[in-house]
């Protein structure tokens, strides 16, 4: 099996203030990589952050499993009494959020600017 960057996700962090900026690329489907990113933002949770800012605005597509993986963070982070906001989502990945009605779950911005007024 060959690998197909279009399958495959990586992913970036920064902090900006009291937030955590995910940077995703490539597509959520459930690969290792998206596990080390579900890992690396519940371990910052875990540590005590609660502002988690997650652009969308390199991903390719999603499937079953990388929604799973969404609403697993969104109710840990809120759970914990955080913020979990969704930005610069692509089109496709919009279609599929209103088609699962997760666009009323899910609190969407347009820019990682708009999430981060958003939260201070």
């Amino acid at each position: 099996m060959s690998f197909n960057p279009d399958l495959h996700m990586t992913y970036t962090q920064e902090t900006k203030g009291k937030a955590i900026i995910f940077r995703l690329e490539g597509s959520l489907m459930g690969d290792s990589t998206q596990q080390q990113f579900k890992e690396a933002l519940l371990n910052q949770l875990d540590a005590g952050h609660k502002y988690f800012i997650l652009d969308l605005s390199a991903v390719r597509n999603v499937n079953s499993s990388g929604l799973g993986s969404l609403i697993t963070l969104f109710s840990r982070t809120r759970s914990a009494g955080g913020e979990f906001i969704l930005v610069s989502v692509p089109t496709n990945v919009r279609n599929l959020l209103h088609i699962t009605r997760l666009d009323t779950v899910f609190p969407v911005r347009e820019t990682v600017q708009d999430a981060l007024q958003s939260i201070q």
